[in-house]
């Protein structure tokens, strides 16, 4: 019985693992002073950037230039009169770490 817990606790860790750094990631780089995963704060929430982004032509790469450049990218739509902080306004972030955030987000 032991023997077989082992293995679903490697699972269950490694399918909380990237989860969990991208959250990480995510408040590092300062996203969850404006964005929450299931709720609207100053920005929308990721369940509806995702619900968004999926319907688009390369939704990945769109939301990595938004992610990268804020409201500037003009690349996909922008939820109500917030704006989105460019590189300037906040910590850089970069291809990388916005690809890792993308796919996160639309996960």
């Amino acid at each position: 019985m032991k023997l077989m817990l082992l293995p679903a606790l490697f699972l269950a860790a490694g399918a909380s693992g990237p989860a969990l750094a991208n959250a990480k990631l995510a408040e590092a780089k300062q996203c969850m002073q404006c964005h929450a995963v299931d709720k609207h704060v100053i920005g929308p929430s990721f369940r509806d950037i995702k619900a968004v982004y999926k319907r688009m032509k390369s939704p990945e790469r769109k939301l990595v230039d938004v992610i990268r450049m804020g409201s500037s990218a003009n690349l996909g739509p922008h939820w109500g009169t917030a704006r989105m902080p460019d590189g300037s306004e906040r910590p850089q972030i970069n291809q990388r770490e916005a690809r890792q955030l993308a796919r996160w987000i639309l996960s």
